[in-house]
């Protein structure tokens, strides 16, 4: 069982906070609605916020209520990011601006506090796990990425979001080290499980990239590589922007075995059908009669003998 914190006695007198921060009028003496209330406790505790933040008494004095530290996370250049005195004041920062948006709002001829300042929207952020050591013969960083990028692109341009892929593997070795970049990059993500970074600044923006990002996990996973249509159309892009696309390449049929499209004037003297020669005649490969014995056997029923070409060959030299 832990022992309580015991604080360390000293000779001075009581820790006492920071100066106006007592100065507060929160005593109601008149009749008020319900939203005025509401609105006056919203000022009082934005004043409360900013005195906090002015005067730098942001880490809370009670030492023995305070939450475990989370583990220790570092920017680019080994400065830890999320000390008990930034993750403190980045709190107050966010409470004083959603409620000075709010008082934006609810508040006529409303103004903010002197010395505010309207900092970026706090964005929203999760992570979609991708199962790479389950599936590894699965390429879920071509699938996700696309030709050139564009099918994260099509992703982030549909969902609002911005969609990133971040783990081991997600970098090619040698350019994950951010030399002189800024300070707020984190490289632990680069260390992580493969995942999908998802970042907007609404929740609804985060779920359609999610749904979008685990839609094309699932068709990876559960979908045959010769009938996965995601895959096709992305091959067929980036074909197009090569320049080397081709529209009689070709398809796989419903059995996934590759089916040549029908050309017109084309025709195969093995089995008489159209749509490719007799090279790639697929009867030519099976087990039977070659054409040119065929041939033969029909020329000897007719009172001929020889191979039909070669009766070709001596009525052609006869004629000269």
């Amino acid at each position: 069982m832990a022992t309580p914190f015991k604080r360390r006695k000293t000779r001075w007198g009581p820790e006492t906070g920071a100066p106006g921060l007592s100065n507060l009028t929160s005593a109601i003496t008149a009749p008020m609605t319900s939203e005025q209330i509401d609105a006056y406790v919203m000022q009082v505790r934005i004043e409360e916020i900013t005195q906090k933040l002015r005067f730098d008494h942001v880490v809370p004095a009670n030492l023995d209520r305070r939450s475990p530290s989370p583990p220790p996370r570092y920017d680019a250049w080994g400065k830890r990011v999320n000390t008990r005195y930034r993750r403190c004041r980045e709190r107050l920062e966010d409470e004083r601006h959603s409620l000075v948006r709010l008082a934006a709002h609810a508040i006529p001829n409303y103004r903010a506090p002197q010395g505010y300042i309207r900092g970026p929207r706090r964005l929203i952020t999760d992570r979609v796990y991708i199962p790479a050591k389950d599936f590894p013969e699965v390429n879920f960083i071509g699938q996700l990425l696309g030709p050139r990028g564009r099918s994260i692109a099509d992703m982030n341009a549909r969902s609002g979001a911005t969609v990133a892929i971040r783990g081991k593997g997600s970098v090619k070795e040698g350019r994950g080290r951010v030399r002189d970049g800024p300070a707020h990059i984190d490289t632990n993500d680069q260390e992580g499980p493969l995942h999908c970074l998802i970042t907007a600044d609404t929740q609804d923006k985060v779920d359609k990239a999610k749904a979008l990002v685990q839609a094309v996990i699932e068709t990876a996973v559960t979908t045959p590589e010769p009938k996965n249509e995601r895959k096709r159309q992305q091959l067929r892009d980036l074909a197009i922007a090569n320049g080397t696309f081709r529209d009689d390449e070709g398809r796989y049929g419903i059995d996934g075995a590759w089916e040549r499209p029908m050309s017109t004037g084309i025709s195969c003297h093995v089995c008489n059908n159209g749509g490719h020669i007799a090279r790639d005649c697929p009867d030519r490969k099976a087990n039977v009669v070659p054409w040119r014995s065929t041939v033969r056997l029909q020329t000897n029923a007719g009172q001929r003998t020889g191979d039909a070409v070669d009766l070709a060959c001596s009525q052609f030299l006869s004629e000269l």
